[in-house]
């Protein structure tokens, strides 16, 4: 059985009545909030010659809706390592009373290696908050990661960077059993799935969940050659090596209109988008379109 749970959490948004299902008006709300962040974000990007592009969800939707795909509700950021914590120290300094920042340096009740930029006074509980009092209206930033030259140590980066991530996503599931198992309650192969996860999380209790997504996190960045041929997006939705380009195609950027802004997206977009989407211009059905679970949703 596999243990992978993208699809499970997205069938999750569809069967489980006790979430929260966002309305028309909700959602331009919260893209609209979303949009603000972006801005903002970019804008630092762009005035310190820091390397970015939108990726996943967000560049489909530059693509294929010139903004943002009308049920989407986050936006999703790359970023290079060479750049990364610079970024960080520019919005802390600049945006302090603004925005807070979620990542296992900084913020312990926060389960996941991504980083995530929240903006205060708001209110958007999702499956990585059932820890945090704090938890607004957010932005995803992935790192994209350098990786070696040498094809071994390649291979050996990335099934460290596998394993590393699988015991750190399997400690976040047992230290939040009682709230996930709760929301697959009325689905039977979820919940076999979700107890496996936790089984094994447990196994690995002897460190905290902000320690092995720390763990996790350098090893991902143990590759300081940021001229390399390779790179990686280890926390991407398909993981180290299936989410492994060319760094003359990810790297490298054109243009697109993003909602009336001209953000950049990789290069190599079709074949970047084919990659992780199939036929991306085709709009999939209602019961396949990716949504995130919603807890508590406060904007005013």
């Amino acid at each position: 059985m596999k243990l992978a749970t993208t699809d499970i959490f997205k069938r999750i948004c569809y069967n489980n009545s006790d979430l929260i299902t966002l309305n028309d008006e909700q959602l331009k709300d919260l893209q609209s909030k979303i949009l603000i962040m972006a801005n903002d974000i970019i804008t630092i990007c762009e005035e310190n010659n820091l390397s970015y592009h939108l990726t996943g969800g967000t560049a489909l939707g530059a693509v294929r809706h010139h903004g943002f795909i009308p049920w989407d509700d986050d936006l999703d950021i790359d970023i290079e390592r060479k750049d990364y914590n610079k970024l960080l120290e520019i919005i802390k300094e600049k945006y302090q009373d603004k925005y807070f920042i979620h990542n296992p340096y900084n913020k312990d009740g926060f389960s996941t290696v991504a980083t995530n930029i929240r903006m205060k006074n708001t209110i958007v509980r999702g499956c990585n908050d059932f820890s945090n009092k704090e938890c607004g209206v957010g932005i995803d930033i992935a790192i994209i990661e350098n990786t070696f030259e040498n094809a071994f140590l390649r291979k050996l980066h990335g099934v460290l960077s596998l394993g590393l991530g699988f015991i750190a996503s399997c400690r976040k599931f047992s230290k939040n059993r009682k709230y996930l198992l709760d929301l697959v309650k009325e689905d039977k192969e979820a919940k076999k799935i979700f107890y496996k996860k936790i089984v094994i999380g447990t196994l690995f209790s002897f460190l905290t969940p902000r320690r092995w997504n720390i763990i996790y996190d350098k090893c991902n960045s143990i590759c300081k050659n940021s001229n390399s041929k390779f790179v990686s997006v280890p926390n991407g939705r398909k993981h180290f090596f299936k989410e492994m380009y060319l760094r003359k195609d990810f790297c490298e950027y054109e243009r697109c209109d993003f909602e009336g802004n001209n953000w950049k997206i990789p290069k190599e977009y079709d074949k970047y988008l084919t990659h992780m989407y199939g036929d991306y211009m085709k709009i999939p059905d209602e019961r396949n379109r990716e949504k995130h679970v919603v807890l508590e949703f406060k904007l005013d």
